[in-house]
């Protein structure tokens, strides 16, 4: 779905009663690799980087061969490099598949040397 703005696109939140709807989120990662939404979704996100749950949808996201291709990785792999520490050290094992790909935008950190915390 194409969304012109900030306004059309946060009437769709995917946060319903603190559940995340994993359709309506696929939409806010697709649309944050666009200029138009860059900050009010960086805002958005920051509000969740303690999140486990949605740090399990990014992972879902990212290492689903269903997304594979798709700006949703992009997001995903953006928005679990802003995730709190202990969050990520609870997901190791996802986070060291991730950093694995081959293909550098779906993998959260550049490269395993901003992962010596881990």
């Amino acid at each position: 779905m194409y969304y012109q703005n900030w306004s059309e696109l946060k009437k769709f939140n995917p946060v319903k009663d603190g559940k995340w709807d994993q359709e309506l989120l696929y939409e806010y990662l697709v649309s944050s690799c666009y200029k138009n939404f860059e900050q009010p979704l960086n805002d958005f996100f920051s509000s969740y980087q303690n999140d486990e749950a949605l740090a399990e949808l990014l992972f879902d996201f990212l290492l689903n061969e269903e997304y594979d291709g798709s700006e949703s990785q992009i997001g995903a792999a953006f928005y679990l490099s802003k995730f709190d520490k202990a969050i990520l050290k609870k997901k190791k094992d996802l986070l060291l598949q991730a950093q694995q790909n081959p293909v550098n935008w779906k993998r959260p950190f550049k490269d395993n040397s901003y992962l010596e915390w881990l």
